[in-house]
């Protein structure tokens, strides 16, 4: 028995059957042997061009010696619609083409199986190869994987000649097939010449298989030579796809994101706080819109609960410009968050994809480079080290009776990073200045408030922990807006 199998790579078959128009949207199933004995001329013409026309034919007849049995998988029909161009002078001129085809699962295969052919080893080897060749079958969208079977276990040949169809139940569909060589050539067609040319030409089976469109149009016949029909039987619900369930999606665990900032005029690190806090209002207004009601605005983003008081526990977002190779110009920002963010929080940040900036400068384009957890983001690994990279604001004011200056100050450093959820600091050090590659920027060239926010002076440090502790760390006021940035201190 000799078995062809025909896997649909993209799960889909787009053919138009011989005698029906396109835009009938009616598409080819099962695969037409006629189609596949075509193809397989067309291979060797195209690509085994050198063997000849002996070594190709007997392959051929033995495809038309008979009609298959087909397996077919389960499957479905669609179409697209196109406009197409009539190439008129009128550019609205415009053409709707229907293109109908098979939609199954992805890779699904179809069986053909021709029960008395039974090939020898050096023509089942010819056929193997030609059949390799094959890159779609049908129109080229069709992509195909096409190879001979050795052997199979029991098939449930659904799709079979009406005449041995066993059960009554199905759907009748005419396939164009190949006339067999032998039943032609007891009736070879014959070509009328001109009446300057006596007599008829006569022509071979190989030639009318490759029987051309315009050549049958010249002949004015409505089939090719070589092309019959014959009537197959269809499962009765072979187009019914039967449902299915599916494992809904799990979100994933994430609760940060890191953007690269690109604009031909990068801000600098002193414009901390004004970059966060535009990031910060285009999030609000994305979600806005995405969740169609302001009372469904995210809590991460907004800072504040359902009765619009500040939210505690500090597990909205922290929004994290960050200057990462140290030239005095933000390139980064990271965006991070204590609790794991919905898929429609992500779905947010991933559509905000750039901020403006201010006195006519460029706008900044923001590109996620990378998606995570707390520890496996740049800028998050472990550490017992941190310094300064924005100043820190004490969320209190000093007054006279709250003992030296430098011990509130460095108390205040350690009560934030508890209040933050980190250990108690074991060593808080002041740092005069924020030291970049090639300039340094005092703690006061930074903005340091936001909208009417009273101004207040902000302060450096260099903190050690008693273990390793994910960063970076925000601290103080505008912790969540980027000052107050502690980083992993670089050796």
């Amino acid at each position: 028995m000799l078995l062809i199998q025909i896997s649909f790579l993209t799960g889909r078959y787009h053919a138009t059957p011989w005698g029906r128009n396109v835009n009938e949207g009616v598409p080819e199933w099962p695969p037409s042997p006629y189609r596949l004995v075509r193809g397989i001329y067309d291979v060797w013409k195209r690509k085994r061009s050198g063997w000849p026309v002996s070594r190709v034919e007997p392959l051929l007849s033995a495809l038309a010696s008979n009609p298959p049995l087909f397996s077919l998988p389960q499957a479905s029909t669609s179409h697209t619609r196109a406009f197409l161009s009539e190439n008129s002078r009128d550019i609205t001129g415009r053409q709707l083409i229907f293109d109908a085809f098979v939609l199954m699962k992805k890779g699904a295969s179809a069986l053909l199986g021709w029960p008395n052919i039974n090939l020898n080893t050096t023509q089942n080897a010819d056929l193997k190869e030609l059949l390799s060749l094959f890159n779609y079958l049908g129109r080229s969208e069709s992509w195909v994987s096409m190879r001979v079977l050795d052997e199979t276990g029991d098939v449930n040949w659904n799709c079979t000649p009406a005449d041995i169809q066993n059960s009554a139940e199905g759907k009748s569909v005419n396939v164009a097939c190949v006339v067999s060589s032998e039943e032609y050539s007891m009736r070879p067609y014959a070509l009328r010449r001109s009446s300057r040319n006596k007599g008829n030409k006569t022509i071979d089976w190989m030639d009318a298989i490759a029987w051309s469109t315009s050549e049958m149009l010249n002949i004015r016949q409505s089939n090719p030579p070589a092309l019959f029909y014959q009537t197959y039987t269809l499962p009765a619900h072979c187009f019914e796809i039967k449902p299915f369930t599916q494992k809904a999606l799990s979100r994933p665990n994430i609760n940060g994101v890191l953007y690269a900032m690109e604009s031909k005029i990068l801000p600098s690190v002193t414009s901390t706080i004004e970059i966060s806090d535009r990031f910060r209002r285009k999030l609000m207004g994305i979600h806005k819109n995405m969740a169609g009601d302001p009372r469904k605005l995210s809590e991460k983003f907004s800072g504040k609960n359902a009765h619009g008081n500040p939210s505690e526990g500090h597990k909205h977002i922290y929004i994290l410009p960050q200057d990462l190779d140290r030239d005095g110009l933000l390139d980064h920002l990271l965006v991070v968050c204590k609790e794991f963010l919905t898929l429609d929080e992500q779905l947010a940040l991933d559509r905000l994809d750039s901020i403006w900036q201010s006195n006519g400068k460029p706008d900044i384009q923001l590109i996620p480079v990378q998606w995570g957890k707390i520890g496996d983001l740049k800028g998050t690994e472990p550490s017992a080290y941190f310094i300064s990279a924005t100043p820190f604001l004490p969320p209190r004011h000093y007054r006279r009776g709250r003992g030296d200056f430098s011990e509130w100050i460095a108390a205040e450093v350690s009560k934030e990073a508890e209040n933050h959820g980190f250990p108690k600091p074991v060593d808080i050090r002041p740092v005069v200045k924020l030291e970049g590659k090639d300039r340094s920027f005092r703690w006061l060239e930074f903005r340091r408030h936001r909208k009417s926010d009273s101004l207040q002076i902000g302060y450096g440090f260099r903190i050690a922990f008693p273990e390793p502790v994910n960063g970076p760390i925000a601290l103080g006021y505008g912790a969540h807006f980027g000052l107050g940035l502690f980083v992993p201190e670089l050796p």
